[in-house]
Order: structure tokens, then sequence, then C-alpha cells
């Protein structure tokens, strides 16, 4: 791996700290503008299903080479799984479709579950990858 060897630190409830470190991070692997604002998005989303879903604790973890910065938003519950990923915007949803918002927004989302933890793996080129 080139470039940031990674940082992490646990989740809490404020989330502007949360937002401020991933911004300098998503900086230092070279994200600007849109990008860096879905990746922001989607971190929140995740962090906020912690909070509010996976137990209320858990950690952020974030680093980056030359192609891609990854993050990983691990909980204590271990509830979500693979399957939750919705294949489209759940209907009529007020509340309900950050997984799905998290799966628009970066080039890859993944979601490991073990006993006693759900990690979820928001993934983001830095270089876009071209629509089809």
């Amino acid at each position: 791996m080139t470039g940031d060897q990674g940082q992490h630190w646990p989740i809490d409830d404020d989330l502007s700290a949360l937002r401020d470190r991933l911004l300098q991070q998503g900086t230092l692997a070279g994200m600007r503008g849109e990008r860096l604002d879905d990746l922001l998005i989607a971190v929140n989303e995740a962090v906020i299903n912690v909070l509010e879903h996976g137990g209320g604790q858990g950690t952020v973890s974030v680093w980056h080479d030359d192609a891609s910065i990854t993050v990983d938003v691990v909980d204590t519950a271990g509830r979500l799984a693979p399957r939750d990923i919705p294949p489209q915007r759940p209907a009529d949803a007020v509340r309900g479709f950050g997984l799905w918002l998290m799966s628009q927004l970066c080039d890859e989302l993944t979601i490991h579950q073990s006993t006693g933890e759900s990690r979820v793996r928001l993934v983001m080129c830095l270089t876009p990858i071209p629509a089809l």
C-alpha cells in the first residue's frame, strides 16, 4: 500500500468531528468536490446506522492508496448482513434507505457479518469510474 497507512477512531455522537476527520483524510487522498461530498454522506449514513441500530458503539477506519480510499465502519451488534443491501430504493421510504444510498454514492459497498460485529466497507476510486 502506498499513501496513507490509515486512521482509526471510535464512533460517538459527535458527527461533526467525524466529518472533519473524513474531510481531512479524503483531501489527503486527493478527493475533491462532489466525490468527497458523496463519501462524507455515505460514511455519515453508516455511522448513524451504528448509533441507531448497531449497538451504539463501533469504530471507523480509513485508508487510501494510489487507486482508492476505503472506509470501514464496524458496529458491536452484528445484526447487519449482506442481504440487507436493497437492490433499489425502498418505495415510499422517508427513512430506512441509508444502505441503498451508500450503494449509490460509493463505487463499492460490502457488508461482512460475524459474531458480535458487522463491517460496512465503503470504497471510492480516486479516479471516478465513467458512467455507462
